[in-house]
Parts: structure tokens; C-alpha cells; sequence
């Protein structure tokens, strides 16, 4: 656990950025999105079972392209690296906009003047 830990930090040390607060890697790969596309059951799992050694940010960015790729159609239902980001960022936005209206749907002061609430 330990071990997935410390991988999971250095593959998501920064924001991803244009999604707007601090949306990290485990953020976009939930648990739940892990186990039904890939074979691990956390993103930080999935770096661990790797055949690279990620300690740190720099570490995860130096994994040749080609061999992380080569991992990910291993492990996933995806081609590459960037085929698999894209998902989780398209179901992360689509879920975080059905959380939203779902809120606003179901708030029945949403649409009431200052005065009403």
C-alpha cells in the first residue's frame, strides 16, 4: 500500500489544469471509472503494478511515451496514455455537470428571489 501510495503522489503531484480548483489525477480516475476500465483498482494501483520505478514527479515524466503507452493497452480497455486521460476527463466534466444539476433540479429556493430563501 505503501508503495501505491508513494506512486500515486508522484503521478499526481500537479493539477491538472483547466478543470478549474485542484482536480488531480486521482480525482479523475475514480475508483469506481478504475475498476470498470482497467485491471487495478485505484489509479495508484495502476502505476504500482508497472514495470517502472515512479518515486517522484520526474520519475512518472520520464517513462517513455511508447512503453507507458504499451502498459496502458496492457492494463486498460484503452490504446494509450492520452486515449485513457481523455476518458477520465470526459466522464469527470460529465459527472461534475450531472452533480450540478441534479443539485440545482432538486433545490426548490434555486430559482426563488433573495427575498424568498
Amino acid at each position: 500500500m505503501r508503495q501505491e501510495r508513494r506512486a500515486i503522489e508522484a503521478a499526481i503531484s500537479g493539477d491538472i489544469g483547466g478543470l478549474g480548483g485542484d482536480v488531480t489525477l486521482e480525482d479523475l480516475f475514480a475508483e469506481e471509472w478504475m475498476v470498470e476500465y482497467t485491471d487495478a483498482p485505484s489509479i495508484g494501483a495502476f502505476v504500482a503494478e508497472s514495470e517502472f520505478e515512479v518515486t517522484d514527479q520526474e520519475s512518472f515524466e520520464r517513462i517513455p511515451d511508447a512503453e507507458w503507452d504499451d502498459h496502458v493497452a496492457a492494463h486498460s480497455e484503452f490504446e494509450s496514455w492520452r486515449g485513457m486521460l481523455n476518458a477520465a476527463v470526459e466522464s469527470y466534466v460529465r459527472t461534475r455537470l450531472l452533480d450540478s444539476e441534479t443539485e440545482t433540479a432538486f433545490d426548490p429556493d434555486a430559482n426563488a428571489p433573495d427575498a424568498e430563501r
